[in-house]
């Protein structure tokens, strides 16, 4: 049967799309990379499937939108073929170019400060609103951000 692609290359092609290298299914198909190749193209040319794959998206939003949905660094690092340090850097240069905030920085000291200026809550209610377990640890927050900012200790 011409037209029917045959049980082989449509495993070759499953692997092929779990994005394993051509010498990765010979290994586990027992041929040799040619003939990978020419299995997974015949497949591809019966089925009108997609061929050659197209490139996965490795945008720092991409990247910033996979953390954000609780994906871990390393596993968007595992998931994209890149180390976990480009995902990082890549994810601050898209936060930068963007105007949003760096997700692997603690912002609470500097929330806590707004809060307390602009509205004059007291550090209890401050530490409750932006998750500090007690008044004291939201001070030395508050501090710790007024003195790297240069700003007035409210």
């Amino acid at each position: 049967m011409r037209g029917v692609p045959t049980l082989d290359q449509q495993q070759a092609y499953e692997l092929y799309a779990q994005r394993l290298t051509y010498k990765e299914i010979a290994e586990a198909m027992n041929m040799t990379v040619a003939q990978v190749q020419r299995r997974v193209i015949k497949y591809s040319k019966k089925t009108s499937s997609p061929y050659p794959l197209p490139r996965r998206n490795m945008t720092g939003q991409y990247m910033y939108d996979l953390y954000l949905n609780g994906v871990s660094v390393r596993d968007i690092a595992v998931l994209l073929g890149v180390h976990k340090d480009k995902v990082y850097l890549r994810i601050r240069a898209y936060c930068g170019a963007s105007g949003l905030r760096y997700p692997f920085r603690d912002y609470r000291g500097e929330d806590a400060y707004y809060l307390k200026v602009d509205q004059g809550l007291s550090y209890q209610k401050v530490a409750e609103l932006v998750g500090f377990a007690d008044r004291s640890i939201c001070y030395r927050a508050v501090r710790r951000f007024v003195e790297r900012s240069g700003l007035q200790m409210p």
